[in-house]
């Protein structure tokens, strides 16, 4: 194995090229940056600002065998690993950096044009024009605070805190990079062959779940007692409504569990049109080690227009159009929630267009935030591209139930301030009015993860549910 200092010995005493110079050159950022950046995640260790086009060329240059080697790496073979160099070439070809800096949790991340993004260049449905006409956020049925009357369990609306993921002009990295993107370009997270090789494939690598199968289990009211064998590795602990809806919207409280490297544990949101093959959009916070190279929770969405067999995170493949600015997908938050200390969260939201476009809206301290869409010829001819049909809130984990905790690690007992939850929680009808779910509740494996659903009533101002559980087995 090459070390950086047998590179140095050799370009002492072989005669310089070109060539050879760009080949010591990579050869020799490679090493650094694997240097910096095999640490055992979380969280990684920056010591140099690297640009996205050093990243890139270090993926050009790399071999199966150096990354095989790694103590993390799952990559199956050459095979797998040269489609993943291959998805990179893809993702970033024709891409123009304007500025880079280092985000929470120690990600690179790449202010890059608009147009350029990885959303409007789809191999499937060829290049697309950017939408900039959003409809404007539905706001829950109590605008004089009367949900504050939320019941003896409700969550305190009053003691609400932020948990912000928005960047802000002035903010500097350690490098003095500004955290922040001029207009007119939007933040990516860097992708980068060092996370993705902790995965076997490519489709491990842009999948829901490490584990693979098929989430979001099938459980209309009327088949409570079946489950889809494919989904035997996910657990879930939330609240299900099943009704035609143009999206919804809930209030996230946030924690950090703890999570095993190679599993998941997350809160959110599932937009979903329920038939066959079954399409989502999803968003909330999820800690994701081998994702996320962090142990906090981070801001995501995921979508899927084929039962689970395509779709990705983020802007991690084409699919998602941003819009914001000041909002990166992968970003950690400025604060999380503490036992019996401050309860942080924010609001997201999914709500359908006139025009079929799904659009995302994150509210932290100030209004609401247009964050980007998913376009209407995403979803074909899917029961998405009208309509969804099925909505959850809540909880979900992947893997075994032993290496995870879900929520802030507490069952729902635990009530306000020790037990996670989401708040506020309302769908918008097919006549773009907002309306408090009725939720039912999902709790797989029954004997572990719990959820505690309120739902709105003459005694309850609206909709909340306690979820979540400690390892288990």
């Amino acid at each position: 194995m090459k070390t950086l200092a047998s590179v140095l010995r050799t370009a002492i005493t072989r005669p310089l090229t070109a060539m050879w110079c760009r080949a010591f050159a990579a050869t020799a950022l490679g090493l650094l940056l694997a240097a910096c950046s095999t640490i055992n995640h979380p969280t990684l260790r920056v010591e140099r600002a690297v640009t996205l086009a050093d990243s890139l060329a270090v993926a050009s240059n790399a071999s199966f065998d150096a990354y095989a080697r790694r103590p993390d790496a799952k990559v199956k073979d050459p095979a797998a690993f040269e489609e993943m160099r291959n998805h990179l070439r893809t993702l970033y070809a024709g891409v123009t950096v304007s500025h880079s800096f280092l985000g929470r949790d120690n990600q690179f991340v790449d202010c890059i044009p608009m147009e350029q993004q990885p959303g409007l260049r789809n191999p499937r449905l060829g290049p697309l024009t950017l939408q900039r006409d959003p409809p404007k956020p539905s706001m829950d049925r109590s605008p004089d605070g009367s949900a504050e009357q939320g019941g003896s369990k409700a969550p305190s609306i009053a003691k609400r805190e932020f948990a912000d993921a928005t960047l802000k002009p002035g903010v500097r990295d350690q490098f003095n990079a500004e955290m922040f993107c001029p207009a007119a370009t939007i933040p990516m997270r860097r992708v980068t062959l060092d996370e993705m090789v902790r995965f076997a494939t490519l489709r491990a690598f842009l999948s829901k779940s490490p584990f693979g199968g098929k989430s979001d289990l099938d459980r209309r009211p009327d088949r409570l007692g079946q489950q889809n064998p494919a989904d035997t590795d996910h657990y879930y602990a939330r609240g299900v409504h099943f009704v035609d809806n143009f999206g919804g919207d809930s209030w996230l409280n946030v924690w950090s569990p703890v999570v095993e490297k190679g599993h998941m544990s997350l809160s959110q949101i599932w937009v979903v049109g329920d038939a066959s093959p079954k399409q989502t959009v999803e968003a909330g916070w999820q800690v994701y080690p081998d994702k996320w190279s962090s142990d906090k929770a981070a801001l995501f969405i995921f979508y899927t227009t084929d039962n689970y067999d395509d779709g990705c995170y983020n802007l991690d493949c084409s699919g998602f159009v941003q819009l914001a600015n000041n909002v990166y997908l992968g970003s950690g938050f400025d604060h999380y929630s503490t036992r019996d200390g401050e309860q942080r969260g924010f609001n997201l939201q999914y709500k359908r267009g006139p025009d079929g476009t799904w659009w995302l809206f994150y509210k932290g301290p100030g209004d609401y935030i247009v964050v980007g869409y998913y376009p209407h010829s995403l979803f074909g001819d899917g029961f998405l591209a009208s309509k969804s049909n099925k909505i959850a809130w809540g909880g979900e984990d992947t893997g075994s139930p032993s290496a995870c905790e879900m929520g802030s690690g507490s069952l729902p007992t635990g009530g306000f301030g020790r037990a996670a939850y989401q708040d506020t929680i309302f769908y918008i009808d097919t006549g773009t009015v907002s309306q408090w779910a009725d939720l039912t509740t999902q709790e797989i494996p029954s004997d572990c993860y719990k959820a505690d659903i309120s739902n709105f009533s003459s005694t309850r101002g609206r909709t909340h549910l306690y979820f979540g559980g400690p390892k288990c087995k």
